[in-house]
């Protein structure tokens, strides 16, 4: 059975996490052992040899890295701009990792169905690359609508204009507005480069008004 596993932040395990995920689980885990500075160390359940054990050859893999305004008590980032370069950051260890002949970025059909081929003609799956799709989960990081462009560029194929909280295109979990301005001209431009729209964490208003705008 071929899995598809929609939602992996895989990159910000990798670097605000510090795992190696090239590693197996109970390697990871011993690694951390003592370790306090984030809950559930010790704990991981995610690495890419796992993922092979269990059949799952396509992610949809996330970038992530939140905006936040003066008395916004979420973490995150002091500016758009910064949060753009941790993005980047996360984005690198993709790329690493495709050149390890890890994993293999998916950009388009053709791709998608070379990939399900080779998986599935694959014997030995251990030293398989697992495919993934590039995901944003927020869109804070995109400083303005250009940065879209040059996201799609490296091989961004889906966003989720929202996260937790009050955010710069869209309101997320826990939070509620309708979209901005902003918001709505994100979805006519992603409607334009053929994207993925991610509503997972928009908020009830947010949801709504983008179904009505978004024709992807």
């Amino acid at each position: 059975m071929f899995i598809l596993d929609a939602h992996l932040d895989l990159s910000m395990n990798a670097l605000e996490w510090n795992r190696d995920l090239t590693r197996p689980i109970s390697e990871i885990n011993a690694r951390e052992k003592g370790l306090n500075d984030k809950p559930d160390r010790g704990r991981a359940t995610v690495s890419l040899p796992e993922l092979r054990k269990g059949n799952i050859g396509l992610v949809v893999a996330t970038q992530i890295a939140r905006y936040v305004a003066p008395g916004n008590p979420l973490p995150g980032w002091h500016s758009p701009e910064q949060a753009w370069a941790h993005t980047q950051g996360q984005l690198a260890w993709y790329q690493a990792m495709v050149d390890q002949g890890e994993m293999s970025q998916i950009k388009n059909w053709k791709e998608l169905e070379a990939h399900l081929a080779s998986w599935n003609a694959a014997t030995d799956k251990s030293k398989h690359p697992i495919g993934f799709i590039l995901s944003l989960e927020g869109a804070d990081s995109l400083v303005n609508l250009d940065y879209l462009e040059k996201a799609y560029d490296y091989g961004l194929r889906a966003i989720g204009p929202a996260h937790y909280g009050p955010g710069r295109y869209a309101h997320g979990t826990d939070a509620s507005a309708p979209l901005n301005s902003q918001g709505k001209e994100l979805l006519r431009k992603m409607d334009e480069l053929g994207m993925i729209l991610d509503a997972t964490h928009l908020c009830d208003e947010a949801f709504w008004e983008a179904l009505k705008i978004f024709k992807g």
